[in-house]
């Protein structure tokens, strides 16, 4: 397995597999998988080139398995913090330390990003697998959103988590 950061010339594989996520996942994500669908690839490889944002994946050979992104807030008593966000790895790689060892090189990345001091994230509190994979990487509870997603006539609230470098 091939750990690095993508780039620009990768989103056409990072829009197929993020497209995959939000068919075979969508309560996991906020963001609706035919809104997702219309975006042109140079719409996603403008959101990799974005110097606010950093995403890695796992690759296997040529292909895309896994992948997150770190997203720093921009604002001048809010840079101190980034997201953790558009997280997903393919079933075939749950359970094989892909996703662990793919959040080690997003970690080390954010410890050495200067001024970084707290990371983020919010997951579908109906999601214990993704809950426990957070808590063992050194995520903690803070909280609950209620209804922060409405899918289909359907409310999900999203535990709130951090992480102090």
């Amino acid at each position: 397995m091939d750990y690095r950061r993508l780039t620009e010339e990768d989103a056409k594989q990072y829009r197929e597999l993020r497209l995959t996520a939000l068919q075979t996942d969508a309560d996991a994500f906020s963001t609706d998988f035919n809104e997702a669908s219309r975006r042109p690839v140079s719409a996603t490889a403008k959101n990799l080139a974005n110097p606010s944002a950093v995403t890695f994946g796992a690759y296997d050979e040529s292909r895309l398995l896994a992948m997150m992104t770190l997203l720093r807030l921009s604002g001048k008593k809010t840079s101190h913090r980034a997201e953790v966000l558009a997280v997903y790895a393919a079933e075939e790689t749950r359970g094989t330390g892909v996703a662990s060892t793919l959040f080690d090189h997003l970690l080390a990345f954010a410890r050495e990003w200067r001024g970084l001091e707290q990371l983020e994230l919010a997951v579908n509190s109906a999601n214990p697998r993704a809950i426990r994979f957070y808590e063992r990487s050194g995520f903690q509870r803070i909280g609950i959103t209620p209804n922060a997603q409405k899918a289909e006539g359907r409310y999900i609230d999203e535990l709130l988590m951090v992480m102090k470098l």
